[in-house]
């Protein structure tokens, strides 16, 4: 195993610390900057695995906190605040809400293909010779896209792909 000194340890992993904090409070207040949530998630990954490395190389002295009924209290604390954040999550309707993607999903496979266009800024006339030239699908500005697939034997995925392969108005 590769022994990494305490030091880049302990430096490493508050560097860490410092770029999720900083990236988690800004996302917080709904301040999102290029890719700062790729970058909170997987450096938010690499702190996990450098605090493990350093809680093992750093063993004999976290045993000792452990020993002391501050630690318990404090780990105790923890884990009843975590446990009231996933109750009330589990008990509150508003987190068992609609999935806003998988409603805009099934309004697109229902809506006439002009509503789609609008909504995506396309013309459906477009759309309408786009799938005749691509793939010989027959279809009208009235038809939906669940029922431009099943009338033409295709996967509304096929249909879709299509369709945001059209250029914009």
């Amino acid at each position: 195993m590769i022994s990494v000194p305490r030091n880049i340890l302990s430096a490493v992993l508050t560097a860490l610390f410092a770029v999720v904090a900083i990236s988690g409070v800004l996302m917080f207040f709904k301040i999102r900057l290029l890719s700062m949530e790729a970058m909170h998630i997987w450096l938010g990954l690499a702190f996990v695995v450098i605090a493990l490395l350093h809680l093992l190389k750093n063993w004999s002295a976290f045993s000792n906190y452990f020993k002391k009924q501050s630690t318990t209290a404090s780990i105790l604390a923890i884990v009843v605040v975590c446990s009231l954040f996933i109750a009330t999550a589990l008990l509150d309707n508003k987190e068992k809400g609609v999935n806003p993607k998988q409603k805009i999903f099934s309004t697109v496979m229902i809506s006439p293909l002009t509503n789609v266009a609008l909504f995506f800024n396309l013309d459906a006339e477009e759309i309408v010779k786009n799938l005749h030239q691509q793939s010989q699908i027959l279809a009208t500005t009235k038809q939906s896209v669940g029922e431009i697939a099943k009338a033409n034997g295709k996967s509304n995925d096929e249909i879709l792909q299509i369709i945001f392969n059209t250029p914009p108005k």
